[in-house]
């Protein structure tokens, strides 16, 4: 399995490194227009304020619902571009990636059936050794529970012998609901 180090990381973790590496790149972008808007938003408020000290309380309440899907609107777009925006980049680095592997020649089918023959027998090993551990575990709780049902009932039958311990009418409740449980079974 000396071969099996010269294998390409998995597309898995090739798509999570190339959204880190997008993510990072729309970090440094973001700041940068976030502190913008920031500031922008911060205008608005302090010139919406000083607007609404002057209006009737039925404009203000206008103003106020229109001000707020202004505000949806602005940020639906903001997003939109984010999205765009980080979409592009991993497209580009999703590019110069395959820039780099078309350049690589393909893999000998002799180290690919040796990778996949290698993740085939480790994972059908842990499942094989999952399921006996599971066995092992279900059927000791099994003994357990029937080693206990037969001690509680022979605790039972040796209370039941002791004339006095239980009334009568609690005795023929529990003689009812044991013979229904019997029944049920």
């Amino acid at each position: 399995m000396a071969n099996a180090a010269a294998l390409p990381p998995l597309p898995s973790v090739r798509a999570k490194e190339l959204e880190n590496r997008a993510s990072a790149l729309s970090k440094r972008e973001c700041d940068g227009r976030k502190t913008d808007a920031d500031d922008d938003k911060s205008e608005q408020k302090n010139n919406d304020q000083t607007k609404t000290d002057s209006k009737q309380p039925n404009e203000l309440l206008s103003t106020n619902t229109n001000s707020n899907r202004d505000h949806d609107v602005r940020d639906a777009l903001e997003e939109q571009q984010y999205h765009d925006v980080r979409l592009k980049q991993i497209e580009t680095l999703h590019q110069k990636e395959q820039k780099v592997f078309d350049q690589m020649p393909p893999l000998d089918p002799a180290v690919s059936c040796d990778a996949i023959h290698q993740y085939l027998s480790t994972t059908s090993q842990f499942l094989n050794s999952y399921l006996a551990n599971a066995n092992s575990a279900l059927d000791g709780t099994s003994h357990k529970l029937s080693v206990l049902e037969k001690q509680m009932s022979l605790l039972e039958s040796k209370l039941a012998s002791i004339p006095g311990l239980i009334p009568d009418d609690v005795e023929e409740c529990n003689v009812e609901t044991i013979n229904n449980e019997e029944t049920e079974r």
